[in-house]
C-alpha cells in the first residue's frame, strides 16, 4: 500500500523534472496539479496512490506523476535550510499560537506563520512544476491562482472512517475515533489559523467525492477523467494511443 508515496520518488520526481525540462518546452500540453483536501480515514492516501498510478498510466508520454504528502515537509526543510527539528513544528496539528509564540521566543524554531510561507513557496513551485498531488496543507487555497491546479475534497461518515484507520494503523475503536479527531481538528485550525477559511467549505474545491458510496480506485479514476478532460488532455491521449497502434 502507498508504495509510489515516499521522499525517494519526490527526489527522482525533482531529477526529472529538470532533466526533461528543455525537452518537454516543445510539447503542447499543460502538466496539471492536483490538491486534495480529505477527512481523516476518508483515503486521502490511498485515492491519491491511486491516482498517480491512472494518470501515469493515461498519460505516459507527460512525464512522472509524484505524490508530495508528510514528505513534503522535507522537501521544504531541505528548500530552505532547516533543521530537521523543525518538522516537528510543520505539522497541521501543531500546538496554538500563544504556545508557538513562547516557543519561537526560547529560540526553539521559527514562527509558525515563516513556517506556513516556506510550505507555501514549496507548494507554489511543485504546482508549478505540474504532474504533482498535493495533500493537504491547504492546497487549494495556496494554489487558487494558478490555471494548472485541480482541487478535490474526500470526505466520508465518521463510522467508515473509523473502520478505515482501524484497518491501516491496527488501533482499536476508541484510539482510532481519538485519532480521526485529532487530525480532522488540526487540519481544519491549520487552515482557518493560516487562511482564514473554512476547509469543509466545498466552494474551495472543484468535486467533493463521498467515499462511503464511491470506492478509493474509482474516486481515483474519476478524479483522474475529470481532469484529463478540465485541461484538454484527452488530445494528447489520443495522440498516444494513435501512435502507439
Amino acid at each position: 500500500m502507498w508504495d509510489n508515496i515516499g521522499y525517494g520518488k519526490c527526489e527522482f520526481f525533482i531529477e526529472s523534472y529538470f532533466e526533461s525540462k528543455r525537452k518537454e518546452a516543445s510539447e503542447n500540453f499543460i502538466k496539471p496539479a492536483i490538491t486534495i483536501s480529505r477527512l481523516e480515514g476518508a483515503g486521502g492516501h490511498t485515492v491519491a496512490s491511486s491516482l498517480a498510478e491512472y494518470m501515469q498510466a493515461r498519460l505516459p508520454t507527460h512525464g512522472v506523476w509524484t505524490i508530495f504528502d508528510r514528505n513534503l515537509v522535507e522537501k521544504v526543510l531541505e528548500d530552505h535550510n532547516l533543521h530537521k527539528r523543525v518538522a516537528d513544528f510543520m505539522k497541521e496539528d501543531h500546538k496554538g499560537m500563544i504556545m508557538d509564540a513562547v516557543e519561537e521566543w526560547l529560540g526553539f524554531h521559527p514562527s509558525t506563520w515563516t513556517l506556513v510561507e516556506k510550505i507555501n513557496a514549496t507548494i507554489l513551485s511543485l504546482a508549478n512544476m505540474g504532474n504533482v498531488i498535493l495533500v493537504g496543507r491547504g492546497g487549494s487555497i495556496v494554489t487558487r491562482e494558478l490555471q494548472n491546479v485541480f482541487c478535490v475534497r474526500l470526505v466520508g461518515s465518521l463510522e467508515k472512517r473509523i473502520e478505515q484507520i482501524r484497518k491501516v494503523y491496527n488501533l482499536d475503536q476508541k484510539a482510532a475515533q481519538n485519532y480521526i479527531k485529532k487530525e480532522d481538528e488540526g487540519s481544519r485550525r491549520y487552515v482557518k489559523d493560516n487562511f482564514d477559511k473554512d476547509i469543509n467549505d466545498p466552494l474551495l474545491y472543484h468535486v467533493t467525492i463521498n467515499t462511503d458510496m464511491v470506492d478509493y480506485d474509482e474516486a481515483a479514476r474519476l478524479i483522474g477523467d475529470e481532469v484529463i478532460k478540465h485541461f484538454k488532455l484527452d488530445r494528447s491521449v489520443k495522440t498516444t494511443v494513435n501512435r502507439s497502434s
